[in-house]
Parts: C-alpha cells; sequence; structure tokens
C-alpha cells in the first residue's frame, strides 16, 4: 500500500518535493483462535481485537449490557464477562476500558479490528443466554516493521502536520473510506504546491501506519521530534464523501479552545456550516496529546465495505477548497 500511494503521488503531482521514509518495530499479541460453550456446545468465538495478553483460561458470570451508557466506567466489572447485543457506538468501549471486564463478546460484527490490551473482544452470532461462561483462547506474539513516509512543503520553524493514516493488514485501496481520503489528500497537496501558501511554517505531510487505530505510525514520528513546534493535526482520515462533521472529541476533547474558536470564525466568514460531533468510532488518536482537526464522515463502520464507485469527484474538490482555505487562515492573524 506505501508504494501504490508514493506511486499516486508522484504520477499526479509535478514538482514533488522529496518524499521520506522511516521504519520502526513493533510488537503486539493477537488471539490465535479461542472457544466456549453454549448448552453444551463448543463454539468458536472471533476475535475483533487484538493487544491482549492475560488469562488463557476465563471462567466468569456474564452480565448483558443494553445501550451505550457512560455510567458504565463507574462499575468494577474485572470479575464479569460483558455481553452487548448490539454496539450502536464502538467509541463505547472506551468506557468498558475503565471499567475493565474480564472479555466482552457482542453480536455486533466490528468489520475492522481495534486495539484494546485491557480485555478481548469476541464476536459471535448467537445470542447469549447462560449465566456463566467459560473461555478458552490462545495468543501469539506478533514483531512487525512499518514504514511512514513523509514530505516537507515550505519552511519555518514551526510545523502544521497533514495525516493520512493508512493500514495495509486491514484497509482495501479500492475502498470508499481509504480512496476518499487519498484524494483528499492529492487535492489538497496539488493546492499546497501550486498556491504555495501557506506561509510562514512547514507543512508536513505523512502518510502513517495507524495500526488499526492505535496511530503508532504518527505517534512514533511526532515523539521523534520536539512536540511544541507541532502548532496542530489535520487528520485525512474516512473524508471526501461530502457529508464531514467537525469531529471535537474523542475520549477527550480533541481541539483546544484557541483552535476551536479559530476555525468557527474562519467558517462563519466563509459561510460554511460544519456540524460537530463526538466520534462514533474506536479511536486512540488522543495519544497524540496535540490539537487534531479532523473532519470526518459517520458513522465509519458503514464506509469499509463500500467501494469507490461511489466517491462524488465535485464533493471532494468541495471539501478540498474548504480544509485548504481553513489551513491558509488558521494561523494568521485576523
Amino acid at each position: 500500500m506505501r508504494e501504490y500511494i508514493k506511486r499516486v503521488i508522484s504520477n499526479k503531482i509535478k514538482d514533488i518535493p522529496q518524499i521520506q521514509e522511516e521504519s520502526f518495530q513493533t510488537e503486539y499479541s493477537v488471539i490465535k483462535k479461542a472457544l466456549t460453550y453454549l448448552d453444551g456446545k463448543k463454539i468458536k468465538l472471533k476475535p475483533v481485537s487484538f493487544g491482549y495478553h492475560g488469562k488463557k483460561e476465563i471462567k466468569a458470570p456474564v452480565i448483558e449490557i443494553k445501550g451505550n451508557f457512560p455510567h458504565i466506567a463507574l462499575q468494577n466489572l474485572s470479575d464479569k464477562i460483558v455481553y452487548i447485543e448490539n454496539i450502536e457506538n464502538l467509541s463505547f468501549l472506551h468506557y468498558l476500558k475503565i471499567s475493565n471486564p474480564a472479555a466482552v463478546i457482542t453480536n455486533t460484527e466490528i468489520r475492522k479490528p481495534i486495539f484494546i490490551e485491557n480485555f478481548p473482544v469476541f464476536y459471535i452470532p448467537s445470542f447469549i443466554k447462560q449465566e456463566e461462561l467459560y473461555i478458552k483462547l490462545s495468543t501469539k506474539k506478533i514483531k512487525k516493521e512499518y514504514r511512514n513516509i513523509f514530505l516537507d512543503i515550505g519552511v519555518g520553524t514551526y510545523f502544521i502536520y497533514i495525516n493520512l493514516p493508512v493500514d495495509s493488514r486491514f484497509q482495501d485501496i479500492n475502498s470508499l473510506s481509504f480512496y476518499g481520503s487519498l484524494s483528499t489528500l492529492i487535492y489538497l497537496l496539488e493546492k499546497l504546491i501550486s498556491i504555495k501558501y501557506p506561509k510562514g511554517y512547514r507543512t508536513r505531510i505523512i502518510i502513517s501506519d495507524m495500526l488499526f487505530s492505535d496511530y503508532e505510525g504518527l505517534y512514533n514520528h511526532i515523539n521523534k521530534i520536539d512536540k511544541d513546534k507541532i502548532l496542530s493535526i489535520i487528520n485525512i482520515e474516512n473524508c471526501g464523501i461530502g457529508n464531514e462533521k467537525l469531529i471535537i472529541k474523542n475520549r477527550r476533547n480533541l481541539l483546544d479552545s484557541f483552535h476551536y474558536i479559530r476555525i468557527k470564525k474562519i467558517l462563519e466568514k466563509a459561510g460554511k456550516t460544519y456540524n460537530e460531533e463526538k466520534l462514533e468510532d474506536y479511536s486512540n488518536i488522543d495519544r497524540i496529546n496535540l490539537p487534531v482537526i479532523w473532519f470526518a464522515s459517520q458513522p465509519n463502520e458503514s464506509l469499509y465495505n463500500l467501494k469507490k464507485e461511489f466517491l462524488n469527484e465535485k464533493l471532494i474538490l468541495n471539501f478540498v477548497n474548504d480544509l485548504f482555505f481553513i489551513i491558509n487562515k488558521l494561523y494568521k492573524d485576523s
């Protein structure tokens, strides 16, 4: 996927700055197989999370949760297996991380694997009526090398980052979510190079490995440099589709008051309106701990199986024009 992106950028953009690469090593745990027993029958469980490296046998009472309620974080569920028939909003899993159950089982198909070390998450099509479950699982450690590619536009002490997170282990280059985001980046890059704005600081374009929503590539990259010199991160993910919302919060606010107020004023002066939403997906982008400007389509889960043929070029260009306008005005005096 990395080579594909490099090839697309080189073919579509003239006078492209030098593309640099960096590599990192990572290690994480995956569940090889898992099973349980329902009504005396052995049933395979499908792992939909990775990172867990705890107990290989879990025997615990089952507690069923209906609805996505934040107050679940106030409960200690360390000795319970949580069963959720329908997870309407994957961000709910962050509350469960606080209550720390022994395991989570759901009837909701989670298409994109999620990174959770605290407990395993399994999908099962069968409904669970038992009061207690026994789960047996096996895990293995995987070591991976992954690469980021990046390039700089302009000069200056301070950076604004434009991040396209990709995951070659999961994403399909022909999917709506990936191709819409890549097209957004290409058109935005063309504008930044041809118009030669914004000025006064460097714009770093980075295609980073996200490692199943954990943003490992971006996280390790920015930790190699002085974070005080990074003004903000513009996240190009699940966009270019035409119904983008300004994502203002995940587990915590993604924007500080300066960036939030500034973006609102820029859009108001331009007569533009973007609805504001809390992220409905499971994401660990908070770990970046910098202001994140993210316009995304939601709910994200519905985008992963759609193909790029559903994209509308005009909608992509309209969004790119708005985003470029924000970038160009963001750090200028009013």
